[in-house]
């Protein structure tokens, strides 16, 4: 090899290797990019059988559903601004607002969507809004009982302001948190929205919006339901029950019916 063959050769090992480190330095900084860069949620007003609403929706499902007061929406922006990037996408918010509008018919599968809790943040809220998820449609639970399952059992009032700031109400369903007496309670969409979707789920409330005679308490435990009145129901641990609008709901749950109360319409 002469000596302009041999630098010539010293060239072109130097540029590989200068394009090797190029080449890695650039995977380098894609996957600290990668690692800094903002989700993008997709944001909409779409018009429901609850009404109008704003939406969200990240790449791990639905962020927030909204009701609009005032101009509430600037303040669900800003918080949404602090985690996401933003854009408007029409096809989002329709296909939200139709799986919504499903579920106010009784297609109760329509519940079935990704969420994300990311605005709830964490501590009590977050636990209280997890916890919540595993009400199942037709059943409903107590402010008094998801305190003391979520880690608070005098946290009532922190379960209503759990409630009230819910990011994702419907798929994660507040409405189903009613009072100790069997009234519905308040409502962060209106009590009107709340008798809607309580309806479409199965539950007959009478004009004291309260829970209907007809339901049922049944025990997570156990895997029996009772009567209201039942003295075993009246014995067990109320944190481990739930109210179901009717046997029919709690048997579609997988309970069956006290052999003590016969609950009247268990087969």
């Amino acid at each position: 090899m002469n000596f302009e063959t041999e630098i010539e050769s010293l060239a072109i090992d130097e540029d590989s290797g200068f394009d090797a480190m190029l080449a890695a330095a650039r995977k380098r900084t894609a996957r600290a990019l990668e690692r800094i860069r903002r989700p993008l949620a997709r944001v909409g007003f779409v018009d429901t059988g609850l009404g109008r609403l704003f939406v969200a929706e990240g790449p791990r499902g639905i962020v927030t559903i909204h009701y609009p007061h005032g101009d509430s929406v600037k303040g669900v922006v800003r918080e949404l601004k602090q985690r996401f990037d933003l854009a408007t996408d029409e096809a989002v918010a329709l296909k939200i607002g139709a799986s919504i509008d499903r579920v106010l018919k009784g297609d109760l599968s329509a519940l079935d969507q990704r969420i994300d809790l990311t605005l709830a943040g964490e501590g009590f809220q977050r636990r209280a809004l997890e916890k919540l998820r595993k009400v199942p449609p037709g059943a409903v639970t107590t402010y008094q009982t998801l305190a003391a399952i979520s880690g608070e059992p005098n946290g009532q009032r922190a379960v209503g302001n759990a409630m009230a700031s819910n990011p994702i109400p419907v798929f994660v369903p507040c409405h189903r948190v009613i009072r100790s007496d069997g009234a519905i309670g308040n409502y962060g969409g209106g009590v009107d929205r709340k008798v809607a979707l309580l309806r479409a789920e199965g539950f007959a409330l009478g004009k004291q919006l309260k829970v209907g005679d007809e339901a049922v308490y049944g025990h997570q435990g156990t895997h029996i339901f009772c009567r209201p009145t039942c003295s075993a129901a009246r014995r067990a641990n109320r944190a481990r029950m739930l109210i179901f609008a009717d046997a029919e709901h709690a048997r579609h749950a997988g309970l069956r019916a006290c052999k003590l109360c016969r609950p009247a319409s268990a087969a």
